[in-house]
């Protein structure tokens, strides 16, 4: 028998007698990362209530969304990735050095 259920049996004792003990509350916290797929949100979203959406909406409304700023690789690190799969002609990787050179993010 663990200290847990001692504890707790002679709890049980003193209050059969008429003695209480007093009492805590404890509060366990676990946090776990998952992904939820878009569908599944939507689903999610779909069978709130009313009232749940009117708050969902009022919360999304005070919080701004937090954007990543783009981080864009080099030009020769893309072509060098694309080259290195040995599925492309090398016609195909200097049309895509091109575009990306000609393409407003690299400019």
């Amino acid at each position: 028998m663990n200290i847990w259920n001692t504890f707790l049996n002679a709890g049980t004792l003193l209050k059969e007698v008429g003695i209480h003990m007093p009492q805590i509350t404890l509060k366990e916290t676990i946090i776990k990362k998952i992904e939820i797929p878009m569908e599944t949100l939507y689903e999610v979203i779909d069978n709130l209530t009313e009232e749940e959406r009117k708050n969902l909406l009022k919360r999304l409304r005070a919080k701004p969304i937090k954007l990543k700023p783009f981080k864009k690789d080099q030009i020769n690190s893309i072509l060098t990735d694309f080259a290195a799969t040995n599925l492309y002609e090398d016609d195909f990787l200097k049309d895509l050095e091109e575009g990306l050179q000609k393409s407003s993010v690299y400019r």
